[in-house]
């Protein structure tokens, strides 16, 4: 055992490097558990050859020097590819320490095997590497994160498609991805060789069906996302020298802060955080405030287009303005104070399972339907209140104006009946009643009546005002809902 660690450690990067300067996980787990006994040995060693560690080949070779005449070479590496060299297996055989390693990879750990040969040379090549006596190996515990099965869970409902692609074993692979609940059963892991061997039709299929893809060299994986980018948006995370083939053509590319400098420097986004719930989050929060935009977007238009079909016809008939310049002013600055806490609302959970494309050609028509349906009301107004003096019908006008765009903010902040909707956000909702209390009020004050020149209303004016508000919310509500409903079937035809 003894040996087997010393031997672990002369084919690690301690022996070429300052101890504070190794990054390397194993490496540090090994020096951990090694005794003052074994370090005191470390010394005695001299590297004279290397084969750097390849992520093709899966291992790496140290030819080491101990004594004058005795030259030692150590095989570090994966264990399927040291066992594949080795001819020698001390007291069991290759199949039984093959049963070994499985075993504990389906327990989640990873394995680092080791062998070693005695050799008559100072310089070392890749011929060399066989014909080896197998040392011994050791498994490492790398410990989930207690939120990755958060993670996976909240993907789903998001409509993400998490998929893992390591060089780990399938064992070690399987057992991950088990654990988080992104696969059932250890034949949902493919590898990665297995994977290459498929004509172009297949695997691209392959890359799509499976989610775990085990011992993938970082060619495999840059041609994996490339098969994906087809039909999907492809992230990617990494941190290794290794991943930045695959970062550089990932759609989003993301790493970690502590990841290698190509990583960061060829990454569109670098995590503070080393979570994967910052990244998801960061997909829902995106989506809700897509949502969002796209409300202010859609109650902007709709009552500005009304408002001006209004405006323009109306000033036809009647020999005033229907609305000063200044009350325009003003409607606008308080029909703007509940607009701007729509950055705030709840978002239906719909609306955050699938990312959305905006469109203005897709929401026109909704946008020019409510937009009639509100001039339809101006012109109920008008008909009814058409003989009162200037100064009270613009003050009944301008109290109808910003009521009606605050009720069409409450309709079209959702797809869905407007009372079954995701509860409105607080600031959303107090900036909404201040403004109606503030709206109502207004034309009862001294400052609205010498600087606004409004007049004040009667009881049963305002009750008329409100009977339009309520039959308007009615139409707009059936409108929304009857052009939802038609959209939905027409998708569902395509």
């Amino acid at each position: 055992k003894e040996k087997c660690l010393l031997f672990g450690l002369l084919s690690s990067a301690y022996v070429k490097e300052e101890i504070e300067s190794i990054e390397n996980p194993f490496d540090l787990a090994l020096m951990e558990k090694a005794t003052p006994k074994i370090k005191e040995s470390l010394s005695k060693f001299k590297a004279i050859s290397e084969i750097h560690f390849d992520p093709f080949r899966l291992r790496n070779g140290t030819l080491m020097e101990c004594g004058k005449n005795k030259k030692i070479l150590i095989i570090r590496g994966a264990a399927e590819v040291i066992l594949a060299n080795c001819s020698r297996f001390g007291e069991k055989n290759h199949a039984q320490i093959k049963e070994e390693i499985e075993k504990t990879g389906k327990d989640g750990k990873r394995v680092l095997a080791v062998a070693f040969k005695e050799i008559d040379k100072s310089e070392i090549t890749e011929e060399d590497e066989k014909d080896l006596e197998f040392m011994g190996y050791f498994s490492f515990v790398d410990p989930l994160k207690k939120t990755a099965k958060e993670v996976v869970c909240l993907s789903g409902k998001l409509g993400l498609k998490i998929k893992i692609l390591t060089g780990d074993s399938k064992e070690v692979a399987g057992y991950v991805a088990k654990e988080v609940g992104l696969i059932e059963d250890m034949d949902d892991v493919i590898l990665g060789e297995d994977l290459l061997s498929f004509p172009q039709e297949k695997f691209e299929q392959a890359c799509e069906k499976f989610s775990v893809f085990a011992r993938v060299s970082p060619q495999t994986k840059f041609k994996i996302i490339q098969a994906l980018q087809k039909k999907f948006e492809v992230g990617f995370l990494g941190e290794g020298i290794n991943d930045a083939p695959a970062l550089k053509i990932a759609n989003v590319a993301i790493a970690v802060k502590e990841g290698a400098d190509i990583s960061r420097e060829v990454s569109d986004i670098i995590l503070l955080k080393k979570d994967l719930r910052t990244i998801v989050n960061g997909v829902k929060e995106g989506r809700g405030i897509f949502s969002n935009i796209n409300k202010y977007i859609k109650c902007t238009l709709a009552s500005n287009f009304g408002n001006f079909y209004s405006i323009a016809a109306i000033s036809l008939f009647i020999p005033f303005l229907p609305m000063l310049p200044i009350q325009i002013l003003l409607v606008n600055l308080l029909s703007d104070f509940p607009l701007i806490a729509v950055t705030t609302d709840s978002v239906d959970v719909k609306e955050l399972r699938n990312p959305k494309l905006f469109q203005l050609s897709g929401v026109i028509v909704l946008i020019i339907s409510l937009a009639l349906v509100s001039t339809v009301f101006d012109f109920i107004f008008f008909g009814i209140f058409h003989k009162l003096t200037p100064a009270l019908l613009q003050s009944l006008w301008f109290i109808e104006s910003i009521l009606t765009e605050i009720l069409l903010i409450f309709s079209v902040r959702t797809s869905k009946f407007f009372l079954k909707s995701k509860r409105p956000s607080f600031p959303l909702t107090a900036l909404s009643v201040l403004t109606i209390l503030v709206t109502v009020s207004l034309p009862f004050t001294k400052v609205g009546r010498e600087f606004f020149h409004f007049a004040s209303p009667s009881l049963p004016q305002l009750f008329i005002v409100f009977s339009l508000l309520v039959s308007y919310l009615i139409v707009s509500e059936a409108v929304k809902l009857l052009y939802f409903r038609h959209r939905k079937n027409k998708t569902v035809k395509v």
